[in-house]
């Protein structure tokens, strides 16, 4: 009896483990028009967001495996960007990318776009937009923050 109850508590902890793991994402190197420490920064914000939902890939490794990823993929005849999601996903056994793009409309004002690929399903699976005019580095920053909080949320 104490092994069948023993044996009942080790699948009841795995079980309430692994319901509570977080999936995997891939944050690519964020986009735009900005500095490398810029860039990281905005990085450190965006990954902030997305860890309430995602245990998240991203950093200077991550970054040089996907430029390489995509390098590799743009000499192929029919280059497709799905292919390039899949190789990275595979390395870093994720279902989830997930991409930050700022672009700046004009001096001091940015719009940053957020987007969450699935994997398994090839689908664009949610997408934030946001504004910022007027704009600072700082509140670029928290700009960042909120929509991968958001794309977050949407999933």
């Amino acid at each position: 009896m104490k092994n069948i109850l023993k044996m009942l508590a080790v699948a009841v902890l795995c079980f309430s483990q692994s319901a509570y793991a977080k999936e995997i994402a891939v944050l690519l190197p964020v986009n735009g028009p900005l500095t490398p420490f810029e860039k990281a920064e905005l990085t450190r914000q965006a990954a902030d967001g997305f860890s309430s939902k995602f245990e998240l890939m991203h950093g200077d490794e991550v970054e040089r495996f996907v430029k390489q990823v995509f390098q590799d993929e743009s000499k192929k005849k029919d280059c497709d960007e799905a292919n390039c999601y899949r190789r990275i996903a595979a390395r870093y056994h994720a279902e989830k990318i997930v991409a930050l793009h700022v672009t700046q409309v004009e001096k001091g004002r940015y719009l940053v776009t957020s987007h969450l690929y699935d994997v398994p399903t090839g689908e664009m699976t949610s997408s934030q937009k946001m504004e910022c005019t007027q704009c600072s580095f700082e509140k670029l920053k928290v700009l960042c923050k909120e929509i991968a909080q958001r794309l977050s949320e949407a999933k």
